[in-house]
């Protein structure tokens, strides 16, 4: 290369150079503004219905504890009839929580696919099934599947009231122990005019409602099997319980007991049968004793709660009970199954147990919960706590069938107290009806 070329690139280059030096630099790029912090989401919204509930404000304050703690907006609705519920769960928008007063349609909503199951729900919220009393727990499971948890629970107990028992000249503080004391009280506290006018009774077995499920037990039996797979109404303890029950009716006749009973004020209100005196015995729960009835409308009444007799001839039968209740279930179209499973832990969770059921009178259905001392504020309350915890604790079969089941037995019931009619060939009639109709539901 020859030296003037390279006179001229080394020229060209300085020229570069110094042009170069000679142009500012490019501004930096301005920082980018800071971002303006992300609004926070808007709550989800669940769904919470009950189809109960004597104080809609106190449920709904009760789950605004969640809604709070996890940025949930939870919208009660309490109470809603049968006709909504059963609207909602066959249609596409469910609720995502449903809470029942008692589990009597659970295995007919199963049958229909309409329920999910809990079995997966309770293991991955750590819902601790040991917690919950065994007879409360049974009620929600079928075939295998646990499809309802109880929340709480209700059972029975004898009412009595003292001052009529000392009236009668019986010991206020000794309620009858016996099924056949029971019959011997209650005939010394009726009082019947000249004319066959019954003015104050003692015992009346289906007042204010039928309690069959409470004396078939104590006679040492059920009107279906424990599996869940025959109808037993026409079983001795089933005939048993219908004759026993129908003597209260018999020796006054039913006409003038359903005359009296007739006769009696509402059920909450003060002039409620046993409330204003005229009752003396009574079969009820442990709500009774709460601010919404005995506590609120017949404060100055004097009486006793006492677990109810047993037959003579069988005291290992002594409190003999059957419990049943609120029941929690999730409905198989729900949006979002993992937050369901997420509430219904929290509902179960001792605390919020024991809360709730202080909060209406009803019994908790956690072992935990029981401990909490409210429960034992009340004496008349602490009985039915006892009998609740009872190894003769017992629960209702549920089956596909029933409804069928349990509506036929009550139309038995109603023929042999109402009508004096014999129960023998009505139980035996009922158990050829029913016995197809539980086939067929079971699949046979």
């Amino acid at each position: 290369m020859s030296g003037k070329r390279l006179l001229s690139i080394g020229l060209m280059l300085a020229l570069v150079l110094i042009v170069s030096a000679c142009v500012a630099p490019a501004p930096a790029p301005a920082p980018a503004a800071p971002e303006a912090p992300a609004a926070p989401a808007a709550p989800e919204t669940m769904r919470v219905w009950i189809t109960w509930g004597d104080n809609p404000a106190q449920l709904q304050e009760l789950f605004n504890r969640y809604g709070e703690a996890n940025n949930v907006q939870i919208q009660v609705n309490a109470p809603v009839d049968d006709e909504k519920v059963i609207a909602a769960l066959s249609g596409s928008n469910p609720p995502d929580i449903l809470v029942l007063s008692g589990p009597d349609n659970v295995p007919a909503w199963v049958g229909e696919g309409l329920l999910t199951p809990l079995d997966d729900i309770i293991a991955a919220n750590n819902i601790d099934v040991e917690d919950i009393y065994p007879a409360m727990l049974a009620q929600g499971r079928l075939h295998d599947t646990q499809w309802a948890l109880p929340w709480g629970s209700d059972t029975y107990a004898l009412y009595w009231n003292k001052d009529l028992f000392e009236e009668a000249g019986l010991d206020p503080e000794k309620p009858p122990q016996t099924l056949e004391e029971l019959v011997e009280y209650a005939d010394k506290l009726t009082k019947v005019e000249a004319d066959g006018t019954i003015t104050q009774i003692g015992f009346v077995p289906d007042f204010s409602w039928s309690h069959i499920e409470q004396y078939v037990p104590m006679f040492g039996g059920y009107w279906i099997s424990e599996d869940g797979t025959k109808v037993q109404v026409d079983s001795q303890p089933v005939l048993d319980a219908l004759l026993w029950e129908q003597q209260f009716y018999t020796k006054y006749g039913p006409e003038e007991v359903l005359r009296f009973v007739a006769s009696t004020g509402d059920y909450a209100s003060a002039e409620h049968g046993f409330m204003a005196g005229k009752v003396a015995m009574m079969v009820d729960g442990e709500w009774m004793v709460g601010p919404n009835f005995i506590g609120g409308l017949a404060p100055d009444l004097w009486y006793g709660v006492a677990p109810f007799p047993y037959p003579a001839d069988h005291p290992e039968r002594a409190h003999t009970n059957t419990v049943g209740g609120t029941v929690v279930v999730i409905p198989s179209g729900v949006a979002n199954p993992e937050a369901s499973g997420k509430l219904l832990a929290w509902m179960m969770s001792p605390e919020i147990v024991a809360d709730e059921m202080v909060a209406n009178f009803n019994l908790p259905s956690s072992r935990k919960a029981a401990e909490d001392p409210r429960f034992r504020e009340n004496e008349m309350f602490a009985v039915f706590m006892d009998l609740a915890m009872d190894p003769n604790a017992t629960s209702q079969v549920f089956t596909p069938a029933s409804t069928e089941i349990n509506d036929e037995l009550a139309l038995v019931e109603e023929q042999v107290l109402h009508a004096g009619a014999d129960p023998a060939p009505l139980l035996k009639e009922a158990q050829a009806k029913l016995q197809p109709i539980l086939d067929k539901a079971l699949g046979k």
